[in-house]
């Protein structure tokens, strides 16, 4: 099978459509509890170099997985490590981020699963996805997205970010 990078592709294609991450025009103001992290998953390099500078110029420390299967197990391993602490797992896990389209499991199925844990049902899970519309969007909020952001606007990302940290 081949596997198409396609916001590799778009990159290449479409340059002034890209922003890195560290090309913010705002100042954003985002606090997450001491010792937690934002946990995303994206198989895509450039996005994942887009979150991580993004993340990295907020300040934020995260952990990045390629898959929604890679992000759910490294959930588990950060509720035992929580649970072993005494702690919430909110202080371990400030929040996910996690693209659509990925091997292993899919953004949708690995927010359902977060949501329906009653474990990690409180973390925030914002999507962060090149597929735009309503119907990505509704069926998002129907899986409990806490917020739905579109690739390489990393001011949109920011204000995503913040709010579902903020909100929750």
């Amino acid at each position: 099978a081949l596997v198409l990078d396609v916001e590799q592709i778009l990159r290449q294609v479409l340059p002034s459509r890209f922003k890195a991450g560290d090309e913010m025009t705002q100042p954003h103001q985002v606090s997450i509890p001491q010792g937690s992290v934002i946990l995303y998953a994206d198989d895509s390099g450039v996005a994942r170099s887009q979150i991580e500078k993004a993340l990295t110029r907020l300040g934020l420390p995260f952990i990045g997985t390629k898959t929604g299967k890679e992000a759910w197990e490294r959930l588990q391993t950060l509720t035992q490590e929580a649970r072993a602490a005494g702690i919430p797992i909110r202080q371990k896990v400030a929040m996910v981020l996690t693209d659509l389209e990925m091997p292993e499991m899919d953004g949708f199925t690995l927010t359902r699963k977060i949501k329906e844990n009653e474990t990690l049902k409180a973390i925030p899970v914002v999507i962060h996805s090149s597929l735009s519309g309503s119907a990505n969007e509704s069926h998002a909020n129907s899986v409990g997205a806490d917020g739905y952001v579109a690739k390489f606007l990393p001011d949109d990302l920011a204000r995503a970010v913040a709010k579902a940290i903020a909100t929750t």
